[in-house]
């Protein structure tokens, strides 16, 4: 046989192979979750409570429940903050960011989503938008608490079910850390010889939803973002309705609470300051 046509039909064999696992394997490659936690509050001096919240079909969600500092008085302390991290993480790696975040002055409620961490079950996109609305039932009918006083803090994945629960939710506000177009932007960067968008099932879209979320928000990009471009957080800026912020600062992706330094503090800050308290 033509040795040409044997290496086109060994590199067509394997661009479909690849396209199989794609199409059939998208929640895996968009999701992974880490099941150690590397720390807890307590190694930062924290007061915390572990919290069960029951997702559905049955899921039981593993949280973190820190509430305000006695005599708390930052520009933080008048709202709880519920906290959303990251696709490939879970709370165990985020106390740097719970720290910097409570000592603003807010409580917070830091959730892992389904397979992350302590949490049971297997992530995918319809199962954590039903996780973080179990969260927020958590802190309205459980803790009391009306959307006046209620922020949301999220990164990376983390806005993408940022702005679905906002849609509805209403919170008082959000603070939107590197986040992402949509899934299939997403898996353009990384497979750019794919056909993504007609294979991708996943949607984890913001343009479209921050459009209609009439809440004050804080975008926070960092132009040195090498897994979500800067031109991300400005397009999803431009889109969103009124009232934004977009802030940049310097440093990796979603570690704006550890390298955005002072700009970040100070901007953040500065627009905490101006939000209506409830």
């Amino acid at each position: 046989m033509n040795p040409w046509l044997v290496g086109l039909f060994v590199v067509s064999a394997v661009y479909v192979a690849v396209s199989l696992v794609f199409a059939a394997r998208q929640d895996v490659l968009f999701f992974q979750p880490k099941r150690t936690l590397a720390a807890t509050p307590t190694e930062a001096g924290l007061a915390y409570e572990d919290v069960a919240i029951v997702s559905e079909p049955g899921v039981e969600l593993h949280a973190w429940w820190l509430p305000r500092a006695a005599g708390a008085d930052g520009p933080g302390a008048a709202f709880t903050l519920l906290y959303l991290h990251g696709a490939n993480t879970n709370l165990g790696d985020r106390v740097d960011a719970l720290t910097f975040w409570h000592g603003l002055g807010f409580a917070i409620l830091a959730l892992d989503y389904r397979g992350y961490g302590r949490s049971t079950g297997r992530p995918t996109e319809a199962g954590l938008h039903a996780d973080v609305a179990a969260a927020w039932r958590w802190l309205v009918e459980t803790r009391g608490l009306v959307r006046s006083e209620l922020m949301v803090a999220a990164e990376s994945l983390g806005v993408s079910l940022a702005s679905e629960l906002a849609s509805g939710a209403a919170p008082a506000a959000m603070v939107l850390e590197a986040g992402f177009t949509g899934a299939a932007d997403m898996a353009l960067r990384r497979y750019p010889w794919l056909p993504v968008r007609q294979m991708i099932r996943l949607d984890l879209g913001n343009a479209d939803r921050l459009g209609r979320v009439r809440c004050p928000k804080l975008i926070v990009h960092s132009v040195e973002d090498a897994l979500v471009p800067i031109t991300m957080g400005r397009r999803l800026h431009q889109r969103a309705a009124p009232p934004c912020e977009i802030l940049t600062i310097r440093g990796a992706h979603a570690r704006a609470c550890r390298e955005g330094g002072e700009r970040y503090r100070r901007g953040l800050e500065r627009w905490l300051a101006g939000l209506p308290r409830p």
